[in-house]
């Protein structure tokens, strides 16, 4: 076929077509702000591109040296920001509102489709009944995404009784370490803006790197938006990379890092050996350490380490038979870290979030600051919350005219705890534990109410997605009343859920704001702070789906506040015109009165507002960043000669005051916390429960990681047919060695099973994997073989391969807060 034919047909089958710009900001993408290019036709999304709204047409954008200095390149998706079309247009689309009838849970009962009248009217009555029956008690739970002390629920200061959670799921393995050690809470900075201290980075700031360490980190997978391009421009420059993991991936292939494996959850104990050589080899930055560091504390842990306090010399001889990387390797690793400054050591968050976890990413930071690497440009804090930058560019802010209510719900617990809450409020009714076990079991402050959990509402499909699946599942099926939307017909969750909702796909399908206030005005906290989207709506959804926030609006008529809740939409009752007077009257206004620029901000910035009928257009706003100032962790605070650490001491803490000073049992963290990081806690003679050196391991001797994949956010994409057969196929990595002991090869049907549960899943044999480990992606949909029921799998055995239902749920007697994404397993072929 000739060009010109081609060309042709390409201009046929695009005739007619109008383009609309959105991003992917749906289960667990909410931190890239890539962009993609809707083609519209006959009210359908016929195609998905790539971002074009700079440099269009340019076949390699990095030729131009100054776009990739100022950040002026495109945004690109990945495989699954292309794949969406599947998604929208799947026949198996949950289309109308449904009822539950029978018993709650997999293969238990039925759904009965309903008119939306009798599903809001139910819940809304249900709401009323809860609020009165509960008055001293929190009873509801919206599991958005209930994190931050915060419980996003659009009617929290209406209504009584919202369950509130402390920490997060992300960074919860690290949070601990960087409140204890460096002082930045990233509820502070992040949500309560009460803290300037902002400990990311801008992805441009890699090209200051002389050397990248990837500690349990993949950043061409696990890392949206620009950071993995950046990464790759970096190695053609000359940067060197080093990836510290249990898993050849795939970054470590595409940027030539050199592989250091190491077991599973044994990080401190490598952290440890390092410091021992920058200690007794005087490799740290001595300038450094006296301006940042507070010296007892220093102190104090150079003891430990060279085995002053417990005659254990923390050595790499000490370390190799614990991590099984050679003493050699450990040394020359940490003379070569000491010599490469500037050095962006990042520790990923699948490190920390594992029983003990917290004290790895404690050393990635103190390593970090060690070296002096912790704030520099080309650096990296090392194991916290290292998405969170300075704003660059301000975008509009809506106003809805929402008059908030007066009503202030306490925090009543950490938010990877609701499956403790739900199992230990029977236990605490039943007078089987105490109120202060109840409390530390679920970290709720001591000055705060018990919860009592009588409602949840869940929009998508959290009862699949995090640790101990089976405990999680008895305690929805168990609720006293649960609602929320689902995409799809046989979404996991929705067996749990008494009235569910056809949930629209928010990028595309309607104007709905995302959680914690995220409106329409889409910016990045990824790596680029350069630019912002706004994304309108770009296709009505079929059936009967109706946006997420008409549904709010109609629920809060029903109970009385809607004329507070949402003014300026308050006389909105059609559902086919919600979207439409939403921009009209709310996000239209926004820009505009933006575009006004009093302060002289935008134009401070180069920035030349367009007419909003213009702007909607192209609706992206872009600004170059200059070449060398791009934001490195507190970069802000530090040039100012200001410290971003509040700790007491005002300084990085190696040995934490707070700590020292406080019984932790008697806060919201419920256990305890050794003040510096140690390999073996004082409070517990035996190691982690997830670790080789547990006594688990006599039954389950492999050491499982749940790392997440190229073809899934969290769990949405799962069922995409452009993202499975040929493209991935969703197995068991397991090294030759541990194959071999099992009789096991590649394409086998394999059961992984441990005291927690059992799944059927096919097996792949790769020496990319240490011996002893194996690897589930996370983010499998459930599917139980109600035939094959055990006492562990009560709904029968999961034939998908779902790795939370292989994750226990315990802290105590260490802190809580970690949502764990490790465990020990066993595997044997089907049938055997």
């Amino acid at each position: 076929m000739s060009r010109d034919s081609l060309v042709e047909k390409y201009n046929e089958r695009h005739e007619g077509v109008d383009y609309f710009y959105t991003t992917c900001h749906n289960n667990g993408c909410w931190d890239a702000t890539c962009l993609i290019k809707c083609g519209i036709k006959d009210g359908k999304v016929v195609s998905i591109e790539p971002d074009d709204s700079v440099n269009a047409g340019i076949a390699r954008e990095d030729d131009d040296e100054n776009a990739v200095q100022t950040g002026m390149l495109q945004a690109r998706a990945c495989p699954m920001g292309h794949a969406w079309r599947q998604e929208l247009y799947s026949e198996n689309r949950l289309l109308y509102p449904m009822k539950r009838v029978g018993e709650k849970g997999s293969g238990r009962g039925h759904f009965e489709r309903i008119s939306w009248d009798e599903a809001l009217d139910t819940i809304a009555e249900k709401m009323r009944v809860m609020a009165k029956e509960n008055p001293d008690h929190p009873w509801l739970y919206y599991c958005y995404y209930v994190a931050f002390e915060s419980s996003d629920f659009p009617f929290a200061s209406y209504m009584p009784g919202t369950i509130t959670g402390w920490g997060d799921h992300s960074t919860s393995g690290s949070a601990a370490a960087e409140d204890f050690h460096l002082g930045v809470r990233l509820t502070d900075c992040l949500i309560k803006g009460t803290s300037d201290a902002y400990p990311g980075f801008e992805a441009p700031d890699l090209l200051n790197s002389k050397l990248v360490v990837l500690w349990g980190f993949d950043p061409m997978v696990s890392w949206f938006g620009m950071v993995p391009y950046y990464m790759k421009l970096a190695q053609e420059r000359g940067c060197k990379f080093i990836l510290i993991d249990p898993v050849y991936n795939v970054s470590a292939e595409v940027l030539g890092a050199q592989w250091i494996p190491i077991r599973p959850g044994t990080d401190t104990a490598f952290g440890l050996a390092v410091a021992h050589v920058l200690y007794t080899e005087d490799l740290y930055d001595h300038d450094y350490v006296a301006k940042w560091v507070e010296p007892e504390g220093f102190e104090e842990w150079r003891k430990y380490i060279v085995g002053d306090v417990d005659g254990v010399v923390h050595d790499p001889e000490w370390a190799e038979p614990i991590t099984g990387i050679p003493a050699e390797t450990i040394r020359e690793f940490a003379r070569y870290y000491a010599k490469m400054k500037p050095v962006h050591l990042h520790q990923m968050y699948g490190v920390s979030k594992r029983n003990l976890g917290d004290y790895a990413a404690a050393v990635a930071m103190l390593l970090q600051a060690m070296t002096g690497n912790l704030s520099i440009p080309g650096g990296c804090e090392g194991g916290g919350a290292n998405l969170v930058t300075q704003p660059r560019i301000f975008a509009p802010v809506p106003n809805t005219g929402q008059i908030p209510g007066d009503v202030v719900n306490p925090i009543t617990n950490n938010n990877n705890k609701v499956t403790e809450l739900m199992h230990c409020q029977k236990l605490y009714a039943a007078g089987e534990i105490t109120e202060d076990e109840f409390r530390r079991r679920i970290g709720c402050p001591p000055d705060s109410p018990l919860p009592c959990l009588k409602m949840a509402i869940i929009p998508n499909n959290y009862i699949n997605n995090q640790h101990n699946v089976s405990k999680r599942m008895k305690g929805f099926a168990n609720m006293e009343f649960s609602w929320g939307w689902q995409y799809f017909n046989d979404q996991p969750s929705m067996e749990f859920l008494d009235i569910v909702l056809p949930s629209p796909i928010i990028q595309f399908e309607s104007t709905d704001m995302h959680f914690f206030g995220i409106n329409r005005f889409w910016g990045s906290p990824s790596g680029m702070m350069n630019y912002f989207l706004f994304a309108g709506k770009g296709v009505n959804p079929p059936g009967e789906i109706r946006s997420k926030d008409w549904v709010w609006m109609e629920l809060a008529r029903r109970l009385g506040f809607a004329d507070k809740y949402n003014p300026k939409m308050l006389d909105v009752t059609d559902w086919r015109e919600w979207d439409e007077q939403v921009i009209e009257r709310i996000y239209k206004p926004a820009y505009e009165e933006w575009a006004k620029d009093e302060t002289g901000i935008l134009a401070y910035n180069g920035i030349e507002p367009r007419p909003w009928e213009e702007f909607v257009k192209l609706p992206i706003v872009r600004v170059p960043g200059e070449p060398g100032e791009w934001f490195y962790p507190f970069k802000n605070t530090v040039e100012w000669d200001r410290s971003p650490f509040k700790t007491p001491s005002g300084k990085i803490e190696f040995e934490s005051s707070y700590v020292k000073n406080n019984d932790l049992t008697k806060t919201r963290y419920g256990g305890l916390y050794d003040a510096y990081p140690r390999w073996q806690p004082t409070y517990q003679d035996l190691p982690a429960n997830d670790s080789y050196y547990h006594p688990w391991t006599q039954n389950y001797p492999l050491s499982m990681v749940t790392p997440v994949s190229t073809y899934r956010q969290h769990s949405a994409n799962d069922q995409n047919p452009w993202l499975k057969g040929d493209c991935y196929e969703h197995m068991v990595r397991m090294s030759p060695a541990d194959a071999a002991d099992r009789g096991i090869k590649t394409g086998d049907r394999v059961l992984v099973y441990n005291q927690f549960g059992e799944v059927e899943i096919t097996a792949y044999v790769s020496s990319k994997l240490l011996p002893g480990t194996v690897s589930i992606a996370h983010g499998e949909w459930s599917k139980f073989d109600h035939v094959r029921k055990t006492k562990l799998m009560p709904y029968g055995i999961d034939t998908a391969g779902n790795c939370n239902l292989l994750i226990g749920d315990t802290h105590l007697p260490h802190i809580v807060g970690a949502l764990l994404t490790a465990g020990l397993v066993e595997i044997r072929k089907v049938g055997e």
